[in-house]
């Protein structure tokens, strides 16, 4: 666990990223956003290229390659995503979630989620591996995940510097320092703990464990 800076507040709220942060699915996440381009008659990318280059909105590398708001609306694109994520095999959480999870829910910390991916892929998944009551707010499908932080706090009536955020890209560290949350590097996702640490979150962890470790807890 690394801190890049003290926080004083005690999180209350605790908010999480799907893709590469409650599920192990970084490979088949990246399979489902590269066969977009597929639809399109592009070629696709080479793994490693996809992941360098990948960030948010995620939709902005179809328009790097030439697929114009005129062949496919945000919607759409998004739409195609959910469609071949839906075929991959089914993604698994990460080892160590589980155990941490309860961990948070015996501190009373209260869970939620936000995410880019659509609430109707998410909650069967976190349902399948009985970790959907873990949670009490979800906001799926979202573009502005500062907004949603906001709306998630807002939402139990806490502050924002008593909600904390963890995410596995450099972008989900922006948006929760923009939304004025604690920042929560994941390192176990899409994004390295080299890309991660540019970004200055308030804190990095390398697996779920360490968040036991986060001074920002009572």
């Amino acid at each position: 666990m690394e801190k890049f800076e003290q926080e004083k507040s005690k999180v209350k709220l605790l908010c999480f990223d799907v893709n590469g942060t409650l599920l192990d699915d970084t490979a088949l996440f990246l399979n489902a956003i590269n066969g977009v381009f597929g639809k399109f008659n592009k070629p696709l990318l080479p793994l490693n290229i996809l992941k360098e280059r990948f960030g948010q909105p995620w939709t902005k590398i179809y328009r790097e390659e030439g697929i114009a708001p005129e062949m496919a609306s945000e919607e759409q694109l998004y739409g195609l995503y959910n469609e071949l994520y839906a075929q991959q095999p089914k993604p698994e959480p990460f080892d160590d979630l589980k155990p941490t999870l309860e961990w948070l829910k015996d501190k009373s910390v209260i869970l939620a989620i936000v995410s880019t991916q659509q609430n109707n892929i998410t909650l069967p998944l976190l349902k399948h591996y009985g970790l959907y009551n873990f949670f009490s707010h979800f906001e799926g499908g979202v573009s502005d995940k500062a907004h949603a932080l906001g709306s998630a706090f807002n939402h139990f009536g806490f502050r924002a510097k008593e909600t904390a955020y963890v995410g596995d890209q450099e972008r989900d560290i922006m948006h929760a320092k923009n939304a004025g949350c604690i920042s929560v590097g994941f390192c176990g996702g899409l994004h390295n703990f080299k890309r991660l640490s540019a970004a200055k979150p308030s804190f990095l962890i390398r697996n779920h464990s360490e968040i036991k470790n986060l001074p920002i807890f009572d």
